[in-house]
């Protein structure tokens, strides 16, 4: 088990569509440019565990959660009949929680105490945002790449770093579009056997 903290580095919110009837004259799924999102903080906690029979292999789950929020900015947009639009947007709040199932395979013949891993697993993403005081979740499947290595400390403790690739298409207010995340971690890990 193991828990971490970390910075998320967001990609720009691409594909995007917004069904919104006041923004541009009132839209229904407007294509518009992609949305900026905010670095953020990101903390969580995973648990794993290696087959005996095949030290090499494991199966983990991750759970973090992260606020990239929309950043005020302008827009531009257009409708399915045509209509050009341009407008302002406020900044959104948003929360992405991020549940993962990974495959790990690690290095541990390499070296006894440092072991490079690397995996790859299926998520739910948790998109909560805020909009006239009301709060409202979606939650979409995605997918997670992980690479990493941990530095054994005893029997018991290591340390780890690693880095998170996700990618999801999200929905949250009247917003759809695809969304991926770089995520920097470091943290500490307990052993129950080793």
């Amino acid at each position: 088990v193991g828990g971490y903290g970390g910075l998320a580095n967001p990609g720009a919110f691409s594909n995007a569509t917004l069904s919104d009837p006041i923004i541009g004259g009132g839209v229904s799924k407007a294509r518009i440019n992609d949305l900026e999102l905010k670095t953020s903080l990101a903390w969580g906690a995973k648990a794993g565990y290696f087959f005996e029979g095949r030290p090499w292999l494991g199966l983990e789950t991750d759970l973090y959660t992260l606020n990239p929020d929309v950043k005020a900015q302008t827009i531009v947009g257009g409708t399915t009949s045509g209509r050009v639009f341009a407008d302002n947007i406020q900044s959104t709040s948003l929360r992405l929680t991020t549940w993962a199932m990974n495959i790990i395979i690690r290095s541990p013949s390499m070296s006894e105490v440092f072991q490079p891993y690397g995996g790859m697993g299926y998520g739910l993403f948790f998109a909560t945002s805020e909009k006239g005081g009301q709060s409202s979740t979606q939650i979409s499947p995605g997918f997670q790449l992980v690479a990493g290595a941990r530095y054994v400390l005893t029997s018991r403790w290591a340390i780890f770093g690693e880095f998170k690739f996700n990618r999801a298409t999200l929905r949250f207010s009247e917003i759809r579009g695809n969304y991926d995340s770089q995520l920097f971690a470091f943290g500490v890990m307990w052993h129950f056997d080793k």
